[in-house]
Formats: structure tokens, C-alpha cells, sequence
């Protein structure tokens, strides 16, 4: 049986009010980059970010801009 590989993708806009409606919830670990959990505030500020900017889903964030926007000068990709 062949497996098959999906590729899920998360809605910018719809979490981003999603974090304005349970502040409290722990963002750590929605996302990862260069193999970590990124943290609670990463998370919401590459959020706020991509609102900002337009972005539908994580996949459309140039990997430049996350890194400098999490401070993270690794390659990303």
C-alpha cells in the first residue's frame, strides 16, 4: 500500500483570533523551526506578523523575514 504524504497548513487570520479569544492558552510547540519547538511568544508574534502582512497560512512567510523576525539566524530551510 502506498502511503501518501498531506500537507497541512494553518489559517493566519483564524489563529490569530483564536489567541485573542483564549489568551491563556500555551502557544509553545504550534509551530517548529530548524528542528525546535518555537516559543509561546514566537509563536504569537510571527502570528501578528503575518496578519499584518497579509499572509494567508505559515507556508507564505519568506523563511528570511521569520528569521529575523524570531531573531533566529540559522537556515531555516
Amino acid at each position: 500500500m502506498e502511503q501518501k504524504t498531506v500537507k497541512i497548513t494553518t489559517c493566519m487570520r483564524g489563529l490569530h483570533k483564536w489567541i485573542q479569544a483564549h489568551p491563556r492558552k500555551n502557544l509553545r510547540g504550534f509551530f517548529t523551526i530548524v528542528g525546535r519547538d518555537m516559543t509561546h511568544n514566537e509563536v504569537k508574534r510571527m502570528v501578528a506578523y503575518a496578519v499584518e502582512k497579509g499572509y494567508e497560512t505559515e507556508v507564505d512567510i519568506p523563511s528570511e523575514e521569520l528569521a529575523k523576525l524570531i531573531d533566529n539566524e540559522s537556515d531555516i530551510n
